[in-house]
């Protein structure tokens, strides 16, 4: 008999923040990726940290007393160190290196956090509480074999090329589900969606049935769920951008009223979430851009409106402005300079 993980613990209804990562050029002297935060309702941004290291791929425990974050040397791209703040107390700790590098920082509570590596010749599947243990080898045949749920306490991994096995933090396995890859939670953690082949599935993970299936014929290459909006009516799905290439990679991004079966393309990115009043929150690809006698890898962050498909923008400037994140927090204190009032602007329509 199969045990079955639900995560049913009072989770934030909508975290009206995002945190994001941030690097802001200058002419001379070293600059470092910082984090980032972004009020959705009026949308201003500001910084939380400023220390001298990278800081990338944050993400926020479900009750916003830690943000969990990857680093490592500055000139090297690897992430080889896990990091954690404290935005109460401003505090930065380093958790654990891991030399072979860290692929996805998972998230994480306050206790405990989960991140995928390529180690002894696969990915895996690991956890740090004060201790590092590999909780399980992954299928690595999609983009996102393994997915924490929104209180942090079960994951949905890929371990085989179809099939998705439920794990308690501790790498206790539950329900199986077959014909599933590239797991996404919804925001309630009741419901997994994951593909097969070009077909995009919602499953019920109290009854392990099918809610709804849609295929996806926009293109040719393999889908993958990046977001479930609240109530599960959408789903925000990507697969290889038509443009994208060695140096600037990218993916396509669609939304999926799962209703109607009709699907909306939202646009290029690097990556994208829903986020509440704003809609879907866009990374835009990466280009390179002058700073001083150098060029530089910029993206953007926009505001789309799936309805209307207009584009507000929510950063500027030359910076880099990647891996946006729910996350619980009070709105900022203070707006950054040049970076608030983005609704005043005449949204930019494709």
């Amino acid at each position: 008999m199969w045990l079955v993980f639900l995560a049913v613990a009072p989770l934030p209804a909508s975290p009206a923040n995002v945190v994001f990562s941030r690097r802001v050029y200058a002419t001379s002297g070293r600059t470092y990726q910082q984090i980032w935060n972004l009020d959705t309702r009026s949308h201003k941004i500001a910084p939380l940290t400023a220390s001298a290291r990278r800081h990338v791929q944050p993400a926020c425990s479900p009750d916003a007393k830690r943000i969990w974050f990857l680093s490592g040397p500055f000139g090297d791209e690897q992430s080889t160190e896990l990091w954690w703040f404290d935005p109460r107390t401003k505090e930065e700790k380093l958790a654990v290196t891991f030399k072979s590098g860290i692929l996805r920082l998972l998230g994480g509570s306050e206790a405990q956090v989960f991140f995928t590596a390529y180690d002894a010749q696969q990915t895996n599947l690991y956890r740090w509480n004060g201790s590092l243990k590999k909780l399980s080898a992954l299928d690595a045949s999609s983009d996102n074999p393994a997915a924490l749920s929104p209180d942090a306490r079960t994951l949905a991994v890929q371990t085989g090329p179809d099939s998705v096995t439920m794990m308690d933090a501790s790498g206790a396995k539950g329900r199986k589900v077959e014909h599933c890859a590239a797991p996404a939670w919804s925001p309630d953690a009741r419901t997994l969606a994951c593909v097969t082949g070009h077909i995009v599935r919602l499953v019920n993970l109290t009854t392990g049935i099918e809610e709804a299936h849609a295929e996806f014929l926009e293109r040719s290459t393999t889908p993958s769920v990046a977001a479930i909006s609240p109530g599960s009516k959408e789903l925000l799905v990507k697969t290889i951008g038509a443009s994208s290439n060695s140096t600037s990679p990218q993916l396509d991004y669609w939304t999926l009223d799962v209703a109607r079966a009709k699907w909306t393309f939202i646009g290029p990115g690097q990556s994208a979430l829903f986020a509440p009043a704003i809609g879907v929150l866009l990374v835009t690809p990466r280009a390179l851009a002058p700073v001083g006698s150098r060029r530089e890898w910029v993206s953007q962050i926009l505001a789309v409106d799936p309805a209307t498909h207009a584009q507000i923008p929510i950063t500027e400037g030359t910076a880099n402005n990647v891996e946006p994140s729910l996350c619980p927090l009070n709105a900022p204190a203070s707006s950054h300079a040049g970076a608030s009032h983005k609704m005043k602007r005449s949204p930019r329509r494709r």
